[in-house]
């Protein structure tokens, strides 16, 4: 091989040389987001730091979507707890919590004035307050009395024959047998009464099964028929405590969702329209997977409220 032959041959080996340089130059130039993870050496420091950043990016955006998930359970949890708490206020009539109380009254040295009617008034409430259609104080009116005809209103489930036009008096008569070992045959002799259209006698079987069973898994339902012996009797104010109590001890049983849709109804009965409205809209949010009838009566009733 001459002079010539020699030079040509390391002129190919240094093009050779810095082709190789060249490349290994233009991929450490590259960005570190934009290397593959699985093209990289798993022992290479840069590829293992690449790695740790994304996993902290992906760990700080779940962080982010846990703290508002839980700022708006938090936000839930306090728009319930005002609305029950309005409710119950709404319902005892009693003070809400916070508010001030009422100035005892003043003894009078003399005798109040006696008030003269206007000129042109049909009827004034301050001169006979216990006339019919006078302003009552809530709670302080007795329960009413029961209908001659069951209200019209649709049961979340078919609970089979009609009621009797009258609510006899409780004559319970159980033959000598006593439930106390076994709540299930008590809560079933309860619910045929109310079949039967015996709501003083169920009224008075699902108090006493609620008595020694206050923890058992039938203890939701039995709330649940304590309160529809109370609405079938037009008593909405005695049920509606009785729904209350089941949505909010029993929240997670399946009766709950009946017993917000019944409660909303006794309200709208009592004529607290507005309370009415915020418990239908409450059902849906807290019980989407609700039953189709469910649902029905609840987008009727906010109709028929105008919700």
């Amino acid at each position: 091989m001459g002079l010539i032959g020699s030079r040509r041959v390391g002129a190919a080996l240094f093009l050779l040389w810095l082709s190789g340089v060249g490349g290994a130059v233009a991929q450490s130039n590259l960005p570190p987001g934009s290397i593959p993870l699985d093209s990289v050496d798993s022992g290479d420091p840069g590829a293992l730091v690449v790695r740790i950043d994304r996993l902290e990016d992906e760990l700080r955006r779940a962080n982010g979507q846990i703290e508002e998930l839980q700022n708006q359970n938090l936000r839930l949890q306090d728009q319930f707890k005002r609305f029950r708490e309005d409710v119950e206020f709404r319902l005892s009539g009693a003070k809400p919590s916070g508010g001030v109380a009422a100035p005892p009254p003043v003894a009078l040295s003399e005798p109040p004035p006696v008030l003269k009617p206007r000129k042109g008034d049909a009827f004034d409430p301050a001169l006979d307050p216990n006339a019919p259609g006078a302003p009552r104080v809530i709670g302080s009116t007795a329960p009413s009395a029961p209908l001659g005809a069951p209200l019209e209103i649709e049961r979340p489930t078919p609970l089979g024959a009609a009621p009797k036009p009258a609510d006899p008096p409780p004559t319970i008569v159980t033959s000598g047998l006593d439930f106390t070992d076994r709540p299930k045959e008590q809560f079933n002799s309860a619910v045929e009464a109310y079949k039967a259209g015996q709501y003083a006698d169920a009224e008075a079987q699902l108090k006493a099964f609620l008595s020694t069973n206050s923890t058992h898994r039938l203890a939701p339902d039995a709330i649940f028929f304590l309160g529809e012996t109370y609405l079938q009797r037009s008593r909405p104010r005695e049920a509606a405590e009785q729904y209350l109590k089941l949505s909010t001890d029993f929240s997670r049983s399946t009766r709950a969702p009946d017993g917000m849709m019944r409660l909303g109804q006794s309200l709208a009965m009592l004529g607290n329209s507005e309370q009415a409205c915020a418990t239908f809209a409450e059902v849906g949010k807290r019980y989407p997977t609700a039953s189709s009838q469910v649902k029905k009566t609840v987008e009727r009733e906010m109709q028929k409220d105008h919700c």
